[in-house]
């Protein structure tokens, strides 16, 4: 048994889970096409990894955590102030990018080079559409 790993509590289709997981890589393989995009990942509110693209396993993991813990505490303090929802956020350091999309069931945090947040945010609105209709499919 491996520690911190506990049984789950419903069944899971872990090919549907599986062919979830490479529709949604594919999706942010395709944001790898514009050229100031560096990095992709699709994370749970719970911050756990979805999908990634052009990014290690391990950073995968520890900038979910940081997507999830800014869409948390951003829709808490949009809400509170009465501006609705949080819809993107960015930090920009000296060599690039973090810009996290929420898109309520899950967030985006895409690694860029330094550009308009903007052109960000419009160059990642399909995949946002894109990765909510595979993960809530009507």
């Amino acid at each position: 048994m491996t520690v911190g790993y506990s049984e789950p509590r419903v069944d899971v289709d872990e090919d549907a889970t599986e062919s979830q997981a490479t529709t949604v890589n594919s999706v942010l393989h395709d944001l790898l096409r514009y050229e100031e995009i560096l990095g992709a990942i699709a994370v749970s509110v719970d911050g756990l990894v979805i999908g990634s693209a052009g990014v290690e396993e391990e950073d995968a993991d520890f900038l979910s955590v940081l997507g999830s813990s800014l869409v948390g505490v951003a829709e808490r303090s949009t809400r509170r102030i009465g501006a609705g929802s949080a819809l993107s956020m960015s930090i920009v350091a000296n060599d690039g990018m973090v810009t996290v999309r929420n898109a309520g069931s899950f967030a985006l945090t895409i690694l860029s080079e330094q550009a308009d947040a903007s052109l960000v945010v419009t160059a990642s609105q399909a995949a946002l559409t894109e990765i909510a209709t595979i993960l809530n499919p009507i």
